[in-house]
């Protein structure tokens, strides 16, 4: 680095100052009391009072972090994980108002439901898995401070086979913030399972119409019932912004489609998260399986069709399994659900 002395120094156009990140500031070699230079790490002018390097008075400062694979869209910066660690806050600023940031908390979703109950002249469907509960903040309302924030991202629970409901899938976690992994879709006479968003019932050859799993206030909605017959479709898993579509007013019919899910933009691109898998349909036919928008995989439509996987990364729910007699077909199996994700945003620059 040159240094100029003069007494007065008249500057008319642009002053460029030397730009550094922190890391390569930090390697200079005893820097000269009063050296000035832009940190292009933190955004901040900073001067060398002989001991340390300082902000200039008036200077925008913002939070430094550091945690899972970072990206930039305009004025913000955003760290999305796809598996556990943790967010390290380096330092934060001066101003409060650039501390807070804004959170996306997304548990796996619930795998497909089995097809039957163990009675080979019973044959029927599985219900959807219901999709990962979703936490997120109302804007940038959350404060953070120096210091560490552990993270946790729940995987996808498992499709189930024969006479087994889905697994519910795992939960996910920010800080403070823990979102519920979405509920297991119920087999051939089962109950969906409680979660985020709860698991479809499977099609109920006993007549008893049960309603689906329930899902957590706040996170995520109930799955849907389930046909009160053998010969027809199951329950949707319920979604992050919407219920599993019911299966019970429509036999032999279009399967339920799984509940929609929660579309953001905190990475930059609209985004759908937390889809709800969709039904079985037994005994199949011509139809459109569908899962809930935001990862929820389609149910099987024909006999000893599985379930399709919810998406990784948006905790959608695994499609129900649909089936015939297993001792003629191949044992089908729920789909399984999507893995979580969490996502941290925050301004780093004007």
């Amino acid at each position: 680095m040159s240094t100029l002395q003069a007494g007065t120094l008249n500057v008319t156009g642009a002053l460029n100052l030397p730009n550094y990140t922190t890391t390569q500031r930090d390697a200079l070699s005893s820097p000269a009391t009063g050296t000035i230079i832009f940190n292009t790490t933190d955004g901040v002018i900073e001067i060398y009072d002989g001991s340390e390097w300082t902000a200039t008075a008036g200077a925008a400062s913002y939070v430094v972090a550091t945690g899972g694979a970072t990206s930039t869209s305009g004025d913000y910066k955003i760290h999305t994980f796809n598996s556990g660690g943790t967010f390290n806050v380096a330092s934060v600023s001066s101003d409060a108002a650039n501390n807070k940031v804004d959170y996306l908390v997304v548990a796996g979703g619930g795998g497909g439901g089995g097809f039957a109950s163990g009675n080979f002249n019973n044959f029927g469907s599985g219900g959807g898995g219901g999709a990962g509960g979703i936490l997120k903040s109302s804007g940038f309302n959350f404060t953070v401070s120096a210091g560490s924030y552990p993270v946790g991202v729940g995987g996808g629970g498992s499709g189930g086979t024969g006479n087994n409901a889905g697994s519910d899938g795992g939960g996910s976690q920010f800080g403070p913030f823990s979102a519920t992994g979405g509920g297991g879709g119920g087999q051939q006479d089962k109950p969906g399972r409680p979660g985020g968003s709860g698991g479809g019932n499977g099609t109920d050859e006993q007549g008893e119409n049960n309603p689906g799993g329930s899902g957590t206030s706040g996170q995520g909605n109930n799955g849907g019932r389930g046909a009160p017959t053998q010969n027809g479709t199951s329950g949707g898993g319920g979604g992050a912004n919407e219920a599993g579509e019911n299966g019970y007013n429509r036999p032999n019919s279009r399967p339920a489609r799984g509940g929609d899910g929660y579309s953001t933009s905190i990475n930059g691109s609209s985004i759908t998260y937390g889809g709800g898998g969709g039904g079985a349909n037994y005994p199949g036919g011509p139809h459109n399986p569908e899962g809930g928008s935001g990862g929820g995989g389609p149910g099987g439509t024909s006999p000893t069709q599985s379930g399709v996987d919810g998406t990784n990364g948006l905790g959608g729910g695994g499609g129900g399994a649909c089936d015939q007699d297993p001792r003629q077909y191949p044992e089908p199996r729920g789909g399984n659900g999507g893995g979580g994700v969490v996502i941290v945003r925050y301004k780093y620059q004007n």
